[in-house]
């Protein structure tokens, strides 16, 4: 399974995985998910926007990931 970096831009992160959406707005991350935002910020920047510990996202995001059958 692929999984989830911090280069990774957050709407393609979403698009491949759903439920991960629900970790960025858990995380702080309230703008990751819609618009623009999403298509242009990367997984890292994401976290650094929130003050969130890169590795720790990263962690809960490819935890939820390995449990998202949708892809």
């Amino acid at each position: 399974m692929q999984q989830v970096t911090g280069d990774m831009k957050v709407a393609d992160v979403i698009r491949r995985w759903p439920t991960t959406a629900q970790v960025f707005r858990r995380k702080g991350c309230q703008d990751a998910d819609v618009g623009w935002a999403a298509r242009v910020m990367t997984v890292r920047n994401a976290a650094r926007k929130a003050g969130v510990d890169l590795p720790s996202l990263l962690a809960e995001l490819n935890t939820t990931a390995s449990r998202d059958h949708t892809r």
